[in-house]
């Protein structure tokens, strides 16, 4: 990540005692229950660019921290209209509640990108550094929802 074009780019419109310092968000749904139902979860995961990638690659390694669990409801009881909203509306609904989910985890990121924060790098040294998100790392299904596209759509057309 520290060689990208978007890094130094992103660096130039900072003075010189601000590091940039990437944010990566990552997150898949996954099943919560066996032989009990079929609830989901989506985990929500960062990890900073200044991580080397051979070291983040690697689970053992613990790169990524967990910053949220979010619900994934299904909405069954819910009574809508008529048949088209029953079928339509529970996934809406659904990718509603992610994005105002997201809006809440990331809200202090979001202070952080415009703020300076004090962070201690590596060596011990003590930084100002501005988080930028850098990357949402998805499945086709997360980056249509992240996009707010329908699921069969293409994100990079």
């Amino acid at each position: 990540m520290c060689t990208a074009d978007w890094w130094a780019e992103m660096q130039g419109y900072y003075p010189e005692d601000i590091t940039i310092n990437p944010m990566l968000v990552t997150g898949d749904v996954t099943h919560v229950t066996n032989f009990s139902g079929d609830g989901k979860m989506h985990p929500i995961f960062v990890s900073s660019g200044h991580i080397d990638k051979d070291i983040r690659n690697q689970p053992s390694k613990r790169a990524f921290m967990i910053v949220a669990l979010l619900p994934v409801p299904k909405f069954a009881k819910t009574k809508f209209a008529n048949k088209t909203q029953a079928r339509d509306m529970p996934g809406r609904l659904r990718e509603r509640l992610y994005h105002l989910c997201l809006t809440i985890v990331f809200q202090t990121a979001f202070t952080a990108a415009r703020v300076p924060v004090y962070m201690a790098d590596c060596d011990g040294n003590v930084r100002k550094e501005i988080i930028l998100p850098a990357a949402l790392i998805h499945d086709m299904q997360e980056r249509n929802i992240s996009a707010c596209l329908n699921a069969a759509w293409c994100t990079f057309c």
